[in-house]
């Protein structure tokens, strides 16, 4: 099987990440029963290939903690955290 272009697997990651994302948010700190059982509902519901289920236990485990799992790091996740520590700074500087 050939490999999937960069642009493919990179789009791939993205809504993998958007997925468990999106569990996170609506199930983070549940039963990990809970957790996992959504994520491969999001997972089928959107058409994407059945993960291993190894992966999914273990992204399922971390969610249920409460953890932001990142399924790849080179999608710049740090953003969105990066706007929060900025908007954070900003809200002190107004504050003092």
């Amino acid at each position: 099987m050939p490999e999937p272009a960069p642009e493919a697997q990179h789009d791939r990651q993205v809504l993998l990440q958007q997925i468990v994302s999106e569990v996170h948010a609506d199930h983070g700190g549940d039963d990990v029963d809970v957790v996992r059982e959504a994520l491969a509902r999001r997972i089928a519901e959107r058409g994407f290939p059945e993960q291993p289920q190894k992966w999914v236990d273990d992204t399922a485990a971390e969610v249920s903690q409460g953890r932001h799992v990142v399924v790849d790091r080179e999608l710049g996740v740090d953003a969105p955290l990066e706007e929060t520590a900025g908007n954070a700074h900003e809200k002190t500087r107004e504050e003092s």
